[in-house]
């Protein structure tokens, strides 16, 4: 009987089993470029781009972003099954990713020729679960203030609804290249 409900269970992963392909290409010559845009120029490159263009973006399916003309920046992207922790919900580092990305975004858009920035910390705040049933979310990130060493990016992440789903702040390094 044991050894049926093996085989059994083989059958059913198999049966279950999903699958996801994705590609990018190299961003060894988009960060090349970036170092030599100030803020304007930064903006429309990172409004251009491709989401394959950014391999995190394409890992994670984050489906476009938008930038206003504050420098704010915003991701989107849809919850999926594969986002899913093994409790069934989505993982946690789904909302972490997306803030990361809008608050360095945000940070970078507001940067001159030679400078970039790196996220030094990132603080999460986790309000209400995701499921693949959330539907598309928006990531925006926007100054909190910005001094010569370092930027302070708060962001938010949002439903359809407009209901709060995670809230970040984070610490952007300024480094000189």
């Amino acid at each position: 009987m044991l050894i049926l409900f093996q085989s059994f269970k083989q059958e059913l992963q198999i049966l279950t089993m999903n699958e996801r392909t994705f590609y990018w290409n190299s961003p060894k010559e988009l960060a090349q470029k970036v170092i030599k845009l100030d803020k304007i120029e930064r903006r429309k490159f990172f409004q251009s781009l491709e989401m394959h263009d950014v391999p995190m973006g394409s890992l994670m399916g984050f489906t476009k972003i938008q930038i206003d003309d504050d420098g704010r920046v915003s991701f989107y992207c849809k919850p999926q099954e594969y986002h899913y922790n093994p409790v069934g919900s989505v993982h946690g580092g789904f909302a972490a990713t997306l803030l990361d990305s809008c608050n360095g975004v945000t940070a970078q858009c507001n940067l001159d020729k030679g400078f970039i920035s790196l996220t030094l910390d990132l603080k999460v705040n986790y309000l209400r679960p995701m499921t693949a049933d959330t539907g598309e979310v928006v990531a925006t990130g926007n100054i909190t203030k910005s001094g010569r060493k370092v930027i302070f990016v708060s962001g938010e992440l949002k439903d359809k609804n407009n209901k709060l789903l995670a809230t970040a702040t984070s610490t952007e390094i300024i480094i000189e290249v």
